[in-house]
């Protein structure tokens, strides 16, 4: 969004303002009510890398003034997450912003019209929301329907037969789906886990991941399904990669990526590190600061921020215990001198 001609301000500069968002060509975006073009400005501050320690505070105390505000804000973080994965200090394009606010706009005059009732309305917005929760801060529908599930912090093992063992990672949701000849078949709706065969036995597994699947007979692997990539590492033996009409091998101390588009080659890892999490251990080996904090939040309730981008540069070395998680906050604020600023429900600002 182009700074001319959109200024982000506090809550009480943005009532009684426009604030006016086009799209290539001119068209106006603006269809919504003047809390909802709050609560886009308020998403696009916080994740713009710009934001401040005040701006958190002023955000927080515009939230809580209604159930309505804190609804506006969950949809807005809805919506910008389509456009890119908020935290990461991206800018984004107007002209593709315009199209989905556009949209976002037809859609809320749309249900306002069918259900004639701000309730109701409210309602249904809460109900899209719950299928993509803003910024991760809850489990899909998805994942709640999972057959095996993992809380923030937590991992699991389990047994699926005699020839399968699997370990749950923190935020891991699994489901277990019919057998297909003598294969065990699992997908990994989203997380991370460990899968191992039992030598004894030869059964293969099967464990299905977004456009994907990785089959094994006698081998201990990792899947890690996390945003739109899914990555395989095998521990031992060797698994087959099937994704879109390709299959690769990858054998042990070797490690194989894919999303939706294309697969990647084969690298070699350190399995000390890649497997670090079953001994409840993060291994960081000059790892920048930002992918610290994404691996982080996904074992700790709330969410950490980035809101000081010149702090992206740092490079973090270390072992965490994971159940001792923000331990990693504190070396990061004795080592750089960073301020992390707690707000209630686990929120922290790294400034």
């Amino acid at each position: 969004m182009d700074k001319r001609t959109t200024r982000l301000r506090r809550p009480g500069a943005l009532r009684g303002r426009q604030v006016c968002m086009t799209s290539k060509g001119g068209k106006s975006t603006m269809g919504l009510g003047a809390m909802e073009r709050e609560a886009h400005a308020w998403v696009r501050r916080l994740t713009s890398g710009d934001a401040t320690v005040e701006d958190a505070d002023a955000f927080q105390l515009w939230r809580r003034q209604s159930a309505a505000h804190a609804i506006a804000f969950a949809k807005a973080s809805k919506l910008w997450e389509t456009v890119g994965s908020a935290g990461h200090n991206l800018r984004y394009d107007p002209a593709s912003l315009g199209v989905l606010l556009d949209g976002e706009a037809r859609r809320v005059m749309t249900r306002r019209r069918v259900l004639r009732g701000g309730l109701a309305t409210a309602a249904v917005a809460a109900g899209a929301v719950a299928l993509r929760p803003p910024l991760a801060l809850w489990p899909s529908w998805s994942e709640l329907a999972a057959d095996y599930r993992t809380g923030a912090g937590e991992q699991r093992k389990l047994a699926l037969n005699d020839s399968v063992s699997i370990n749950l990672d923190t935020r891991t949701s699994i489901a277990l789906r019919p057998d297909h000849g003598d294969s065990s078949r699992i997908e990994l709706i989203t997380g991370q886990a460990s899968i191992a065969t039992t030598p004894q036995v030869s059964r293969p597994v099967t464990v299905i991941a977004s456009s994907g699947q990785t089959v094994a007979t006698q081998a201990s692997f990792d899947v890690r399904y996390l945003g739109a990539e899914v990555r395989v590492t095998c521990l031992g033996g060797e698994v087959r990669v099937e994704h879109q009409g390709n299959a690769r091998i990858v054998r042990e101390r070797q490690q194989i990526a894919y999303d939706d588009r294309r697969m990647s080659d084969t690298v070699t890892i350190d399995p000390a590190v890649e497997a670090a999490w079953q001994e409840g251990l993060l291994i960081f080996r000059y790892t920048p600061l930002p992918k610290v904090v994404e691996e982080v939040n996904r074992y700790r309730s709330g969410r950490i921020f980035i809101v000081n981008a010149e702090l992206n540069a740092h490079l973090i070395n270390g072992r965490f215990h994971i159940d001792r998680i923000d331990e990693v906050l504190v070396q990061i604020e004795q080592a750089f001198g960073v301020k992390a600023k707690t707000l209630p429900g686990g929120i922290v600002l790294l400034s």
